[in-house]
């Protein structure tokens, strides 16, 4: 696994520590499961996942000022109420 925290900083996962109370990282620094499972410190990924996620926000970045959007991404999501994600995107890809 591939832990990824809100400002960027990326821990990958090797195995459990010793202890069986956290992880080792490839960094040689470990984790403690609470820490790793906390949403607000860190995001798990897969390194397929990963891959899949920054592909797409690279895609919605090249796209984000197209003319043909008009009214921009944020009116992508307009008619369904729902809060539109692709800002979020473009703004990690910048």
């Amino acid at each position: 696994m591939v832990l990824v925290s809100p400002s960027g900083e990326v821990r990958i996962i090797r195995s459990r520590t010793a202890d069986d109370t956290g992880w080792n990282c490839s960094d040689g620094a470990a984790i403690d499961d609470g820490t790793a499972n906390d949403p607000s410190s860190w995001n798990a990924y897969t390194p397929q996942q990963l891959a899949a996620d920054l592909q797409l926000a690279r895609e919605v970045g090249e796209i984000s000022g197209h003319r043909a959007l008009g009214g921009g991404l944020a009116s992508w999501d307009a008619c369904s109420g729902r809060p539109c994600v692709l800002p979020k995107l473009a703004r990690l890809v910048r």
